[in-house]
């Protein structure tokens, strides 16, 4: 297949995520990736990992909106998501910048040469959020091992991160608000030290629906709680997305 030219790939970044290919019957991602780039700081030339990366959507959103950051992995052990996030950074025109590799995140420690224990700067990810047997399960064998910890569960993700990250380099991580405790005696357990915290709610009167976690590998014990972010005002036909939430992450306003 051609690579895109200049023009399509200008109306491809200006319309992402709008347009990603994600397979059928396969899950759909919603704003929690998107939440989750932005609010991840790469350093300068910093090579990223992506944990359950699915089509792609949280390692190029990061890889677009930080350009500093160098290249960025996509682990998925799913072969059609794997493929279609290949799909996905080449119509972006970041093919050079993004790889994805069909793996089963808890087996990272057997996938050398391909991956070396301390060869990445930042990891992120965006686990399951419940536990067996706390939902109605999802249509579709992908669909529920992205939503339930059907295979790899919180620890899995954290250990691989753990072992794929260099000494400082820091995970970013979107986890449900409601199992904060568990993610953050996770952290301290496989020595990443919770760092930079946000809350993120739906409305500013209700309880907070998500957390992003920034941790990192062996450092001092100190965090930092940022002010908390709020998605939407107004209710039912007059719902929209809040000027802050927008500012924040500008993806939003494209996100299908």
């Amino acid at each position: 297949m051609a690579p895109p030219s200049d023009q399509e790939v200008a109306a491809a970044r200006a319309a992402f995520p709008t347009g990603l290919l994600q397979p059928e019957g396969g899950y759909r991602f919603s704003l929690d990736p998107l939440l989750l780039a932005v609010f991840a700081r790469p350093k300068k030339n910093a090579r990223m990992a992506d944990l359950g990366t699915g089509c792609g959507v949280a390692a190029l959103a990061a890889l677009l909106a930080h350009p500093a950051a160098s290249t960025a992995l996509g682990l998925d052990v799913a072969p059609a998501m794997a493929r279609a996030a290949t799909s996905n950074a080449a119509s972006l025109g970041i093919s050079d910048r993004f790889a994805a590799l069909n793996l089963d995140i808890r087996c990272v420690r057997d996938a050398r040469p391909d991956l070396e224990p301390e060869s990445f700067g930042l990891v992120l990810a965006n686990p399951p959020y419940r536990r067996l047997g706390t939902g109605q399960p999802c249509p579709g064998e992908e669909r529920n091992r992205a939503r339930f910890e059907t295979g790899a569960g919180l620890e899995d993700f954290l250990a691989a991160a753990a072992w794929l990250l260099a000494n400082r380099g820091a995970l970013a991580i979107v986890f449900p608000a409601a199992r904060l405790p568990e993610l953050l005696c996770g952290c301290v357990a496989a020595r990443l030290s919770p760092k930079r915290l946000r809350m993120v709610h739906s409305r500013l009167e209700e309880p907070a629906r998500l957390v992003l976690l920034e941790a990192v590998k062996n450092a001092g014990a100190e965090l930092a709680v940022e002010p908390p972010l709020v998605l939407y005002e107004g209710y039912g036909e007059n719902t929209r997305m809040t000027e802050a939430a927008l500012a924040y992450c500008p993806f939003l306003a494209r996100n299908p």
